[in-house]
């Protein structure tokens, strides 16, 4: 997951939402840039070879459906974290 904000911020979120997997913090947005995504919530499926395996989930109900799809060996790119 790809998220942006304080460390403590994101370890509240991680607690609070049961998050298993790892997640990266963002500075200025670059992850973002590279995936053209701004908007809250969006996710990309990535595999392990870094390809995008699923097209973009948008909104939380897609979002909620893609991880239901995903594969533990799978990474998420969010664009910002706001479950």
């Amino acid at each position: 997951m790809i998220s942006k904000g304080q460390p403590k911020e994101n370890r509240v979120k991680v607690k609070e939402h049961g998050l298993t997997f790892p997640i990266v913090l963002q500075q200025q947005w670059e992850i973002s840039r590279r995936y053209a995504m701004f908007a809250t919530p969006v996710a990309y499926l990535i595999d392990e070879a870094g390809v995008i395996a699923h097209d973009v989930a948008a909104g939380t109900e897609a979002l909620r459906d893609l991880m239901s799809r995903a594969d533990c060996s799978c990474a998420w790119a969010l664009s910002r974290h706001s479950l």
